[in-house]
């Protein structure tokens, strides 16, 4: 008994001491890492803030209590976990793909009056960069560590089985959306989510590499790298959605708005005293470049683009000196000699070229007003003086995956074949709708990173890693205005936030000692008294794909791009250790990279050199590999790895490609065992893609509502050519419809010879010259018994979406015969995938269907 009581009083002096505590730790600014409690411990109300120590905290030791009777007992709650007080809502604001020079902001002729709003509450930085591609700059921003460091040393659609390269996040460096949940923040993530691994973004999970799994507690946006607007892979949590169905003019830009405005509200509304985290990542300025008619209208009112890219370079660097975005001494890098000058262009070019911009222009002006619409509820709720915005202008230069015509579908580039000028015209009219999956031609994207060189892809060079970002904080950046230019990178977003949350970074998650954090906070440079001091973050490397560089103390040694990005190719890349010429920059006397020091330096290009390779192994940058096409075919863990067989009935939409049955390159046979009703049947048996490349298998709808139900196999070469096969009109019954495809092959892109079987009989064959060689577009899904998004039919057997399949699918079976490359001792030195011309286009015209 003696010992029960002394036990009992050590815990009343215990418990005392906290309540003691609370009254003076109170009283401590926001930065303070000291454990903060408030109400008496025990109660229903009291809270306490984390030592930052383990996340999730253990379960507290229960310290009421429990006799034989309740009445006898005294209860007693574990405290509530809450950030530390004054601690700010924070909203990080990324958009894709898009320009140092291209909003408003920082001297572009694009107008982003949400960013201008930031900027002008709060600071510019000028220095900031990114690691030249999407979705490692993702997984660097959320984890505060370089992104070979986090798996994602290239984009998760060409992931190797290396640490550095295999799109997994490790679980020994959580993310920001972890850390702020466990410490009692609301944390949601609203756009693209290009860190799930592609074959792991199915149904079947896993699912602790989706936002949910990475911290988020609420998701809503598309997985993979880009995402038509109009009809995007839209997920809920993990559930995909289809808002668009019977929703004309629908466009995730606005939806997305309209999601994350609701959630705020709701979480003021249901917890007032609660702060949030929002994660808004929208898929804009990456193609698709897809806003709405009307912004598309207002800024080709504005003639922005008319006088062509040299010009609009020019008027951009001017302003930027204007503004004091660059400094007095910065100098107009050249205009490279890969890339044709305006004044060389025809004029059939010239309209061309400026309408793909027109509506990219539209593209940012659109997204940043939905932005905009955002942080004005965010005000309008009375929460803007205690939220913390960083928006970040692009997750990485502008894209030259137009090519040198750009393209009216993206995945053109993907697979390796340009679209004539000529050939475009067709879409023209349609340019930015959903007909399109349209991309700006190259030349635009140099002149969206003025005053740099190089684009995205390139990390070597700031072209492809400077990206603009405002931060506001009222009350606490107070320098409204200021522009910062210390140098800075995406990992310093994570510990930034942490600080300005008085939350530390975690010692373990989950049992699992957390590596450390290695980006520097940019707080500092809040303070207007240190807005030319020395930069904190001394060095960093880049490197993808191959082009490397390495920046420390002012200095910048980086490779000469061996490749050109917006030519693609899968001929043999240079040897990666010999085949790169360095150059050398003193970017404090020379911001903008223009003046190459590295024939008079050469010691200095060495010492750098080491320097890079020294970095490169702390980090996990090791090997480096300079391929593409290679990287993009190689196998990875998958669900369907290894498997030729492939069964399934009855319905199954939304399944990613990378859980679907692969035919490209390949012979295949599809049979689909069905059931049609008395008064036949039409709709989807099984597709994947959709208006912008795949293929489909199903009953034809028939012509003014009558069912002809006729079996039609077509398969779309990337909107520019469709074959079909077809059959005559199935009547009640079972049936068995067979396509059989014989490839052409070895190798890639191969045409080849389709068969369609009606109940063994053959009822029609026909040839294609080629096939797609690379990808069906990821943003659609395979589907079994309807047909979700898009349809692959545009003119002959054209359906609307979603295409349901009206009879009973018994029993469908893919088989699939292996690929078969080219042998090597055949092919020599010759690329892979032999470059292919565009054919002739369909229509796009949408007459009566046959």
């Amino acid at each position: 008994m003696k010992r029960k009581a002394a036990t009992l009083l050590r815990r009343k002096a215990f418990l005392s001491s906290l309540a003691f505590g609370a009254a003076v730790i109170l009283a401590a600014p926001v930065s303070t890492l000291a454990q903060q409690i408030t109400g008496v411990p025990g109660s229903p109300s009291a809270t306490t803030t984390l030592s930052g120590k383990q996340l999730p905290p253990p379960d507290p030791r229960f310290g009421g209590v429990i006799k034989e009777k309740a009445t006898e007992s005294k209860p007693w709650w574990p405290p509530r976990v809450v950030p530390p007080k004054g601690a700010p809502n924070v909203l990080l604001i990324m958009t894709d793909d898009q320009g140092f020079g291209a909003p408003s902001t920082f001297g572009g002729v694009i107008p982003t009056p949400a960013m201008d709003r930031i900027a002008r509450a709060g600071l510019r930085y000028t220095n900031f960069h990114s690691t030249a591609l999407c979705s490692p700059t993702r997984a660097a921003l959320i984890t505060g560590r370089n992104h070979h460091s986090v798996g994602n040393g290239v984009v998760g659609e060409i992931a190797t089985g290396f640490p550095g390269y295999d799109s997994i996040i490790p679980i020994d460096k959580g993310t920001i959306g972890t850390t702020l949940r466990d410490n009692g923040y609301a944390t949601s993530w609203f756009g693209k989510d290009h860190n799930t691994p592609s074959y792991q973004s199915s149904q079947a999970g896993p699912f602790n590499q989706w936002p949910n799994g990475m911290g988020f507690e609420y998701f809503y946006g598309f997985v993979g790298g880009d995402a038509n607007q109009w009809q995007p892979n839209l997920f809920r949590n993990t559930t995909a959605i289809y808002p668009f169905d019977g929703n004309p003019g629908w466009n995730l830009e606005t939806a997305m708005a309209d999601e994350a405005i609701q959630y705020i509200k709701q979480i003021k509304e249901i917890a007032p005293g609660k702060p949030w985290f929002v994660y808004y990542v929208p898929g804009a300025t990456h193609a698709p470049h897809h806003p709405t008619p009307e912004w598309i209208k207002k800024i080709s009112d504005m003639h922005l683009f008319d006088d062509g890219w040299n010009k609009v370079r020019d008027t951009i660097f001017n302003n930027q000196k204007r503004l004091g975005i660059m400094p007095a001494n910065a100098q107009l890098t050249p205009w490279p000699k890969e890339l044709p000058t305006w004044d060389s262009l025809g004029l059939l070019e010239k309209k061309l070229f400026v309408r793909q911009m027109d509506v990219y222009g539209a593209y940012l002006a659109y997204a940043d007003n939905e932005i905009g619409r955002v942080i004005q509820a965010v005000e309008d709720l009375g929460q803007l003086d205690n939220t913390l915005i960083i928006y970040i202008g692009g997750d990485n230069g502008a894209s030259a995956e137009g090519m040198l015509n750009g393209t009216p579908n993206e995945f053109t580039y993907f697979n390796g074949i340009p679209v004539p000028v000529k050939a475009q015209y067709l879409w023209y009219p349609f340019w930015g709708s959903d007909k399109t999956f349209p991309h700006y031609a190259a030349e635009w994207a140099w002149a969206m990173d003025t005053p740099f060189k190089w684009v995205k892809q390139v990390p070597s060079h700031f072209g492809g890693t400077t990206q603009g970002v405002a931060m506001s904080w009222p009350g606490h950046i107070k320098d409204m205005g200021g522009i910062r230019r210390q140098f800075s990178h995406v990992i310093d977003i994570v510990p930034t936030i942490l600080e300005a949350t008085g939350i530390p970074a975690p010692d373990r998650i989950n049992g699992i000692k957390q590596k450390p954090i290695e980006g520097v906070s940019m707080v500092y440079t809040w303070d207007k008294k240190n807005a030319n001091s020395p930069t904190r973050h001394n060095t960093q490397y880049f490197e993808m794909l191959g082009n490397r560089a390495i920046y420390h103390d002012g200095w910048i040694a980086a490779t000469t791009p061996a490749t050109l990005p917006w030519q693609p190719s899968s001929a043999p890349p240079p040897d990666i250790m010999t085949g790169y010429k360095w150059e050398l920059y003193n970017v404090k006397e020379d911001p903008t990279e223009f003046n190459d020091l590295a024939a008079k330096m050469p010691e200095k290009v060495k010492q750098m050199q080491a320097l890079f390779y020294t970095e490169a192994k702390k980090y996990n940058v090791l090997p480096l590999d300079n391929t593409t096409l290679p990287r993009w075919n190689t196998p990875r863990p998958s669900l369907t790895a290894g498997q030729t067989v492939f069964t399934y009935s009855g319905e199954l939409i939304g399944t990613p490609p990378s859980a679907a049955p692969d035919i490209l390159n390949k012979s295949y046979t599809i049979t689909a065992e069905v059931t049609i009703p008395e008064g036949g049947a039409e709709g989807m048996i099984v597709t994947e893609g959709g208006r912008i490349g795949g293929y489909g298998l199903f009953l034809s709808k028939g012509v003014a509502g009558i069912r002809s139900g006729k079996p039609v196999f077509l398969y779309n070469f990337l909107n520019l050519k469709r074959t079909t096969w077809s059959g005559p009109e199935l009547g009640a019954g079972k049936h068995t419809i067979v396509f059989n495809f014989k490839s052409d092959g070895p190798g890639l892109a191969k045409g080849g010879t389709g068969v369609l079987y009606v109940d063994g009989k053959e009822v029609d064959r026909n040839s294609m010259e080629h096939t797609i060689p690379i990808t069906f577009p990821e943003d659609e899904s395979f589907d079994v018994g309807d047909d979700t998004r898009t349809g692959v039919a545009m003119l002959q057997f054209r359906y609307d979406v979603p295409f349901k399949f009206t009879g009973k699918i018994d029993k469908l079976t893919f088989k699939l015969e292996p690929f078969k490359p080219v042998p090597k001792a055949a092919s020599g030195a010759k690329a892979e995938l032999a470059p292919m011309e565009a054919p002739e286009p369909d229509p796009i015209e949408e007459p009566k269907q046959r």
